[in-house]
């Protein structure tokens, strides 16, 4: 299960972001660029180090060690995975996952919960890292090389991501993107950029339809 590596690298993975201001400030501008209002959960909240930005008022994530890093920076989480929220049905406003896609197991299973628990033309955003970017082809790269959890990924493209998406009950009415700087090069702060454009980091918001 790759959320036992999450769990395992959870101080590894914190500093990463720490380490990579540039990053983490570009995807953040994306991420608050969004404007999401009301009350919202953050599916594989992680560390929450994204969870001010998006305006969550709660986190679930099953790796225990990321949660316990999340609720020192004073975010409310729950231990629960994607696949059983612990919630009734139509209670959220929005729901965010934030490079979470493409570590489920059974993205159908989550993207049906999260369907369940949005309320009526409730918001669903997906922030995936695209497969057909150069940082994805990069991040490919070191999956196949083994890396710790890049290994347990299975990377989308955004037109693959927008299809499940799609699929699951839900319409696809914004894509909007950052980090069209190569990897390698030197690091800057972007602004967000509606669509994809060979972009590292690309948000895709949709509606809660049927």
């Amino acid at each position: 299960m790759s959320w036992k590596a999450f769990d395992t690298y959870a101080k590894e993975y914190d500093a990463w972001y720490k380490e990579n201001k540039e990053i983490l400030e570009s995807e953040c501008k994306l991420i608050k660029s969004l404007d999401l209002k009301g009350f919202g959960i953050d599916i594989g909240v992680g560390t929450g180090i994204f969870a001010p930005f998006s305006n969550v008022s709660i986190g679930i994530d099953p790796a225990i060690n990321m949660l316990k890093i999340a609720k020192s920076k004073g975010i409310e989480v729950i231990r629960a995975s994607g696949e059983f929220v612990p919630f009734r049905e139509k209670v959220f406003d929005f729901a965010i996952m934030i490079a979470t896609l493409c570590f489920l197991e059974r993205p159908r299973e989550v993207l049906k919960e999260i369907h369940r628990i949005l309320k009526d033309n409730g918001i669903f955003v997906a922030c995936i890292l695209p497969r057909n970017s150069k940082w994805g082809k990069l991040y490919e790269k070191k999956k196949l090389e083994g890396h710790r959890l890049y290994k347990f990924a299975h990377f989308y493209t955004v037109e693959e991501a927008c299809s499940l998406i799609n699929e699951m009950g839900f319409k696809v009415v914004m894509i909007r993107s950052t980090l069209r700087q190569p990897p390698g090069a030197f690091l800057h702060v972007e602004e967000p950029e509606d669509g994809f454009k060979d972009h590292g980091f690309s948000c895709i918001k949709a509606i809660k339809s049927k």
